[in-house]
């Protein structure tokens, strides 16, 4: 007996969405293995307390041997972040294109909207990920940096995880020539900081700062996909300028065929210009968001609200403050997306296994 219609369509649509999970994963652990040292950076430039130098960070950062810190907690709620974040995007666009005439597969109104509703789901991955990475980024700075439990001096203070600094008690014995000397800070394990957090404030520790990421990235997203798939279309054109095919069917999809898949590299570029515009837009807010999640366990006064560590950045260096990072944001984020979504579109397009085969 032949397999119904209705048999025949479930199985595709499993295996489409199995084949784009893959293609969101893959996407997701490329980017941030490439891209997460210039993460690093950019949190610890946002919660200093003065301005720092993209090279002097950078070479303390690998002095300290902390690039890459916070990146077993990244990989693994990347994978499930960026897969919800993209694949509800597709499905918001599909159905709001569906159920609403005025929101068209190829409006910037339907791109905006699909934007915010996979922000807002995401979040629910991204909120945890960016509390456990930001804290251990951030650990151990050194003078003149912000710490989450500093006061106005900006000096750091001391706890039992993070001090490798021997008690003015200490014997003269013990600090003689045949006796090494740790320098190098010990940081936290994420099950150890995880413990924590959830011991100090209980499960809604985790999402700390969510409303806020939402108040960087809503806007974000809906400023990159809009500026991304018009760029898109624009590229489209350029490169197909004869083309009579129905707009639809220049979207990049599953079922797309090769001849109307836009190229690799116009697919980064397309990336990489939307989001280094979206970025530095968002940025104002990314530096509050940033600050307030990495004061977790060691809250004070000055942070204990995100309106007074606006009102302390303020004070710092007036609006200029609140461009902080802005650079080494853009920095990471470009590269990030650019590697992310094109990764993810080349693979969608052609098919997981095919796209590797070929």
């Amino acid at each position: 007996m032949a397999p119904s219609k209705t048999t025949t369509s479930q199985s595709q649509d499993s295996h489409v969405a199995f084949s784009n999970l893959l293609a969101s994963s893959t996407a997701a652990l490329s980017s941030r293995l490439c891209t997460h040292p210039l993460d690093t950076l950019k949190t610890r430039i946002q919660v200093s307390n003065s301005p720092q130098g993209l090279i002097p960070t950078f070479v303390e950062l690998v002095r300290a041997r902390a690039l890459y810190r916070g990146l077993p907690i990244a990989l693994a709620l990347s994978v499930p972040g960026l897969s919800v974040y993209l694949t509800t995007y597709d499905l918001a666009k599909d159905r709001l294109s569906r159920q609403f005439e005025s929101f068209g597969t190829d409006t910037v109104r339907n791109h905006m909207m699909s934007g915010m509703i996979a922000e807002v789901c995401s979040g629910l991955f991204w909120t945890p990920m960016e509390i456990l990475k930001s804290k251990q980024q951030v650990e151990n700075m050194y003078s003149g940096a912000y710490s989450p439990g500093a006061g106005k001096t900006g000096k750091p203070v001391l706890s039992s995880i993070s001090s490798n600094v021997s008690s003015s008690s200490q014997s003269p014995a013990s600090t003689s020539p045949t006796t090494t000397i740790s320098t190098m800070p010990k940081y936290t394990s994420t099950m150890s900081l995880a413990r924590q957090i959830y011991q100090h404030e209980g499960f809604l520790g985790f999402y700390r700062g969510y409303f806020i990421t939402l108040g960087v990235f809503v806007p974000y997203s809906m400023i990159y996909f809009a500026a991304y798939e018009q760029l898109k279309d624009m590229a489209w054109r350029q490169l197909h300028s004869s083309s009579k095919q129905d707009k639809r069917s220049r979207l990049i999809g599953q079922d797309a065929h090769e001849e109307y898949v836009l190229p690799f590299f116009a697919i980064m570029g397309c990336a990489a210009v939307a989001c280094g515009f979206a970025a530095g837009i968002s940025n104002i807010v990314d530096v509050v968001k940033t600050r307030w999640q990495t004061s977790i366990l060691s809250t004070t006064e000055e942070t204990s609200s995100t309106r007074r560590i606006a009102s302390q950045l303020f004070r710092q260096g007036g609006f200029a403050s609140f461009t902080r990072g802005m650079g080494a944001r853009i920095m990471w984020m470009v590269p990030s997306v650019t590697i992310s979504m094109s990764t993810f579109e080349w693979l969608k397009a052609h098919g997981f296994t095919g796209a590797l085969a070929s």
